[in-house]
């Protein structure tokens, strides 16, 4: 520890300065914040709980992780409405543009044909006539 202190000293000589050390008796008062009460703050325990339909909203705004398997069609669709929208001045993820398309589409003929299109290209269905 001594030499610790030593080394410290020949350092502060070295650059000509003076160790500051506050001692209490230097230590302007004003400075110091003077100690006031602290306020209750409310605690988990103090707040009342929310409504059970309140915390079902809440958790339906948080996502959870989906994995979907496209075939090259489907991910060369998502990168033309990537595009487009980046000509829009936005810069979206694939998942983004995923949920725009979602939120777009309508039940109809054109989402059923579109349905049987994409089943058609998919290997984990066993066609029996095919």
């Amino acid at each position: 520890m001594n030499k610790k202190k030593n080394n410290v000293n020949d350092l502060l000589a070295a650059i000509k300065r003076q160790p500051t050390i506050p001692t209490p008796e230097k230590v302007d008062p004003v400075i110091i914040p003077a100690a006031q009460p602290k306020t209750a703050e409310p605690t988990k325990r103090d707040n009342p709980k929310k409504p059970a339909a309140a915390k079902k909203s809440e958790a339906r705004k948080r996502g959870k992780p989906v994995q979907f398997w496209m075939h090259d069609d489907d991910r060369k669709l998502v990168r033309e409405l990537s595009a487009w929208l980046a000509g829009q001045g936005v810069r979206p993820s694939d998942s983004m543009v995923i949920r725009a398309a979602l939120r777009i589409a309508k039940t109809g003929g054109a989402f059923l044909e579109a349905y049987w299109q994409a089943a058609k290209l998919d290997g984990r269905i066993k066609r029996n006539g095919d």
